[in-house]
């Protein structure tokens, strides 16, 4: 049983399985597969809310406040301890200012386009648990 699932966008379709965007393009193999597909009794599923797409950006959101939260935990109490700390100061800062981001993401003009996301600073990556 084929398990495909498409989802209509304002032009075309998105495969859920990959995420790829499929236009509406008789050129393209992907539109063509797509069409076989409804022709086989295959229901595409509907475009997604607005209020669908805000709850899974501040869904995301909070996933990454709690992601990063060690990182200010650990130098908070590396700082209160007086060892030496993990972070600079500005990677400490950037931390914060990121987070900062997040909180305020959902009030963004730009929310909920995920290409605005906040961008996570680099370094971020390489700090360990």
């Amino acid at each position: 049983m084929d398990t495909t699932e498409y989802r209509f966008t304002p032009a075309g379709v998105r495969r859920m399985s990959d995420r790829v965007f499929i236009p509406e393009d008789m050129g393209n193999k992907d539109w063509v597969t797509y069409l076989e597909w409804v022709a086989d009794g295959g229901q595409t599923l509907p475009e997604k809310t607005v209020e669908e797409t805000a709850n899974e950006e501040r869904r995301w959101r909070d996933l990454e406040l709690q992601g990063v939260a060690w990182l200010r935990e650990r130098h908070r109490d590396e700082v209160e301890l007086g060892s030496a700390t993990s972070l600079t100061s500005d990677e400490y800062g950037e931390l914060l200012a990121y987070m900062q981001l997040l909180r305020d993401w959902p009030q963004s003009t730009k929310f909920p386009v995920q290409k605005y996301r906040p961008k996570k600073p680099s370094w971020i990556a390489l700090q360990t648990q």
